[in-house]
C-alpha cells in the first residue's frame, strides 16, 4: 500500500494528486493520512485544508485515515505499524542555505526506524508556503480578565500567609512559598496571568518580606534569582499543561466519534425493518451534525420516502432531480457536491456488492453545506455502517423469498 501524509499545508491537494499518480504508476492501492496532533485546530485554515485534501483523496478513490497523536511523527510511526504500508509520500519545501541547521526530519525519522519503507518526497518552494508563516491569519485566543484578577489575589493571599509566618515562626527565607501560586496559576489559568504572578511576587517580597521592610531595593540579587527561578517555573509548567490538555481534547473527541460509532452499529444490530433501520440513521445523523435527515429506498421499481426527521419534508423539483442522480449513479449529489450543487439537499448512496440499497438526504435551515470538510471523514464511516445495516435487510428479504418459494 502507499500512503500520502496531508499535513494542511497550501500544497495538500497538489501532494495528493501526485500522490494518486505514483500509486497508479506502481499499481498498488493507496490511502491518505491525517495526523491530528493536539496543537491542531479543526477549524483553523490548515484544518481545513487539511479536510479538504481528504476529500480530494477519497474522490480520486484513496482510503482515508485519521490517527491522533503528540505529534505527525508518532502518528505516521503509529500507523505505520498497524498497516501493511511500503510506500509513503510526503511534501517538505526545498532546501534553502540554512539546510545545515535543520534537525531531522520526518522522513529522517521514519527511514531510520523502518528498514522497508520507500519515502517519496516531493519538495515545493518555500516562498508559496505563506500558510506556514502567516500566524496573523490565526487568533490568537484572548485570556479574560478575571483570570488576572485571581493571579493578583493568589499572589496577595500568600504574601499574607507569609507575613503571618515570619511574625509568628520568625522564618526569613520564604520565597519558596510562591513556587504554589506561580505553579497553580501557570497550570489553570496560563502563561500570562502567570508572568503576572511572577511579577507581583517578585515585587511583593521586595517590598513586604525582605529587609529594608517597605522599601523597594530591585537590584538585590535575590530579587533576580527569585525573578529568574519562578519566571522558568511559570513558562515550563505553562508549556506542559497545555500540551497535556491539547491531548485530553484530542483523546476526548476521538473517543466521541468512536463511541457515537459503537452505538450506531449497536442499535443497527437490533433492527429488523427497512423503516425502522432508516428512522435509527436518520435520529443518529441528526443529532450527531444537528441537521435534517431523510432516507429513500425503492419499492416495486418506485423511490420511495422511508423515514425522517423531522417529519414533514418535502423536496422541490431540484432536490428530486439531486436525489434521482444520487440513486442512479451511486454517487453524492446536490448542495456541497460538483453535482446540482444548487440544491438544498444533499444526498448520499448506500451502496453495497448487492447494489444500491438506499439514500440519505441531509440538509440545514440555512441552505448550507450540512456537514463541513472536517466532519465528512465521519460522516462516511456512519454512512458505511448504514449501508452495511441495509445489506442485511436485503438478504434477508432474500432468504425470506426463498423459502416461501
Amino acid at each position: 500500500m502507499l500512503t500520502v501524509a496531508v499535513s494542511g499545508s497550501p500544497h495538500s491537494e497538489w501532494l495528493v494528486q501526485q500522490a494518486r499518480s505514483l500509486a497508479a504508476r506502481l499499481g498498488v492501492p493507496w490511502e491518505a493520512l491525517h495526523v491530528e496532533t493536539p496543537a491542531a485546530d479543526r477549524d483553523s485554515p490548515r484544518g481545513l485544508r487539511a479536510a479538504a485534501a481528504l476529500a480530494t483523496a477519497a474522490r480520486l478513490g484513496a482510503t482515508i485515515a485519521r490517527v491522533p497523536a503528540a505529534s505527525a511523527a508518532d502518528g505516521i510511526q503509529a500507523h505505520l505499524r498497524n498497516m501493511p504500508v511500503r510506500h509513503l509520500v510526503l511534501g517538505h519545501t526545498a532546501e534553502g542555505r540554512c539546510r545545515w541547521f535543520r534537525s531531522p526530519g520526518i522522513a529522517d525519522r521514519l527511514l531510520a526506524d523502518e528498514q522497508r519503507l520507500a519515502v517519496h518526497r516531493f519538495p515545493h518552494a518555500r516562498g508559496e508556503d505563506r500558510g506556514r508563516w502567516n500566524r496573523a491569519a490565526r487568533p490568537a485566543a484572548s485570556i479574560p480578565f478575571h483570570h488576572y484578577l485571581l493571579s493578583a489575589g493568589a499572589v496577595a493571599l500568600t504574601l499574607v500567609v507569609a507575613g503571618l509566618l515570619q511574625a509568628l515562626v520568625g522564618l526569613r527565607t520564604l520565597d519558596l512559598l510562591f513556587l504554589f501560586p506561580v505553579i497553580a496559576v501557570a497550570a489553570r489559568l496560563g502563561l500570562g496571568p502567570a508572568l503576572l504572578a511572577v511579577a507581583l511576587a517578585v515585587l511583593g517580597y521586595n517590598y513586604f518580606l525582605m529587609r529594608p521592610l517597605n522599601a523597594f531595593n530591585l537590584h538585590a540579587p535575590l530579587n533576580l534569582v527569585m525573578g529568574g527561578v519562578l519566571g522558568a517555573v511559570a513558562v515550563y509548567t505553562s508549556i506542559i499543561t497545555a500540551r497535556l490538555r491539547g491531548r485530553l481534547v484530542l483523546s476526548d473527541r476521538s473517543a466521541q466519534e468512536n463511541a457515537s460509532i459503537a452505538a450506531l452499529a449497536q442499535k443497527l444490530t437490533r433492527d429488523a425493518d427497512w423503516e425502522t433501520t432508516a428512522r435509527t440513521v436518520c435520529e443518529h445523523v441528526h443529532r450527531l451534525f444537528d441537521v435534517q435527515a431523510t432516507m429513500y429506498r425503492e419499492v416495486d421499481g418506485a423511490i420511495c420516502h422511508v423515514a425522517s426527521i423531522p417529519s414533514q419534508i418535502r423536496l422541490g423539483p431540484v432536490n428530486q432531480a439531486a436525489l434521482d442522480w444520487a440513486w442512479a449513479n451511486g454517487e453524492a449529489a446536490g448542495v456541497g457536491t460538483a453535482v446540482l450543487g444548487a440544491a438544498d439537499w444533499q444526498f448520499h448512496p448506500l451502496k453495497t456488492s448487492l447494489g444500491m440499497l438506499a439514500v440519505l438526504g441531509i440538509a440545514r435551515d440555512d441552505g448550507r453545506d450540512p456537514v463541513n470538510a472536517v466532519q465528512k471523514l465521519l460522516l462516511h464511516t456512519l454512512i458505511a455502517q448504514a449501508a452495511l445495516a441495509h445489506e442485511r435487510l436485503r438478504l434477508e428479504d432474500r432468504m425470506r423469498e426463498t423459502s416461501r418459494a
